[in-house]
């Protein structure tokens, strides 16, 4: 989120509570804004790591982190207009376990090399793997 934003939101919501000009609460709500995304920043951590590719799979893992969505991206044509566009399928079978480097919870994935890319997001942080053709 905009650090700025999230600062006059802070501000007009003290304003409203304690009452005086916006302005006056400004200094101390962007301070508040700076560590909120500050620690939303250092939470926020995927975490993926390719395992291994054999036999056409290709293995990988990410931290088990709530909110976490991993997705097939593919394109097709459009069959009305003839366009390319985007296709957005969720992965959901996967296995839980410990990533033995970091110690983490994580999720084991398996899927077919080169079945398309993979898009990996958490929150605001979108990270995408190529896997296409």
């Amino acid at each position: 989120m905009n650090v700025m934003k999230k600062a006059w939101e802070i501000a007009r919501e003290g304003q409203k509570k304690f009452g005086g000009k916006v302005k006056e609460y400004f200094s101390q709500a962007l301070k508040m804004a700076w560590s909120i995304v500050k620690n939303a920043m250092e939470k926020v951590e995927i975490g993926y790591q390719e395992v291994a590719k054999k036999n056409g799979v290709m293995y990988f893992v990410v931290n088990d982190v709530e909110g976490l969505e991993v997705s097939f991206l593919s394109t097709e044509k459009n069959h009305y207009n003839g366009k390319m566009m985007t296709k957005k399928d969720v992965i959901e079978n996967f296995k839980r376990g410990t990533n033995n480097k970091t110690g983490k919870a994580a999720r084991l994935y398996d899927v077919a090399i080169n079945s398309g890319d993979i898009e990996i997001t958490l929150g605001d942080v979108v990270e995408v793997i190529k896997n296409a053709r």
